[in-house]
């Protein structure tokens, strides 16, 4: 193991990354508090924020979540984006921190492996348990995608455009990283080269990610990211990742599923009156859009 991913008192660190702009970073405060709440006290955990702009304010507010066990850096890492180009595939909700995941291996070669999540999740289990996953030479460990697996016009999307079968598709929103095969391999470079030849739309670095690493997935279980979408293939008793995806959202839909979870942390942060203030706020023709 890489001596940089052991603390000074041997500790092995849980390098945890999210990536968000100033209007998600709420998201990410109440994820990072049911993180804290549920993990091993037993571990140290570094944890990166990846932005292209946050207000001092809202880094703030994050700070405050740390403790003994748990420190926050902010990244910003708009430089690497403007080396991207200006013309990332972007579509209806999708910002262009969707792509930051991307940068985590080049940017921390301190690490051999990492854990990328989602700002819009709650975690009930101990990411810890995740991390010390064994990779066996996979690039990355993910769950089965439900949108491509439960609607078939999604389906056939990624089996007729980007080549792979529906069951074989992840969704990136929780994913552990294999940081050592991303530099050997060079997958940044691969992507940046994916960018000039394809033009996916639908969940954009999703799709460039399922095409790099196709056959190199370790696939976990879908306990670690139950995707609030369609049929729940995980009994809610063996739920440690929540994923509030696409119109899921328990802060612009009173009747979300599993939305006492996400409230139940919530409640507890220095946003809560924020995201209350916009369910409240949302509006139906929002909601119909």
């Amino acid at each position: 193991m890489n001596e940089k991913q052991t603390d000074k008192v041997g500790e092995k660190i849980v390098p945890i990354f999210f990536a968000c702009d100033d209007n998600f970073v709420k998201y990410t405060i109440v994820s990072l508090t049911s993180i804290i709440k549920n993990s091993s006290k037993d571990r140290v955990y570094k944890v990166y924020v990846l932005h292209a702009g946050i207000s001092e304010m809202m880094k703030v507010q994050v700070l405050e979540l740390e403790n003994d066990i748990f420190k926050i850096e902010f990244v910003d890492v708009k430089k690497h984006l403007y080396l991207l180009g200006k013309n990332l595939p972007l579509r209806d909700y999708y910002s262009k921190t969707t792509y930051f995941r991307m940068f985590i291996a080049e940017i921390f070669p301190e690490y051999d492996k990492a854990i990328y999540i989602d700002s819009d999740t709650v975690v009930l289990g101990d990411l810890s348990e995740l991390f010390d996953t064994d990779l066996k030479g996979n690039l990355v460990g993910a769950c089965h995608e439900q949108v491509m697996l439960q609607t078939g016009v999604f389906g056939n999307y990624v089996e007729n455009v980007l080549g792979i079968n529906r069951n074989n598709y992840f969704n990136a929103g929780v994913l552990l990283i294999n940081c050592a095969l991303f530099r050997k391999e060079r997958i940044m470079e691969q992507f940046i080269k994916l960018l000039g030849e394809y033009n996916f739309v639908v969940t954009q670095d999703q799709d460039y990610l399922n095409v790099i690493c196709c056959n190199k997935v370790l696939w976990l279980s879908n306990s670690w990211n139950v995707e609030v979408y369609g049929d729940i293939p995980v009994k809610e008793d063996d739920m440690k990742i929540i994923h509030y995806i696409m119109v899921s959202k328990p802060w612009h839909y009173h009747d979300c599923k599993f939305k006492k979870y996400f409230w139940q942390y919530a409640e507890n942060t220095s946003v809560y009156k924020n995201i209350l203030l916009e369910l409240n706020s949302y509006t139906d023709e929002q909601r119909s859009r």
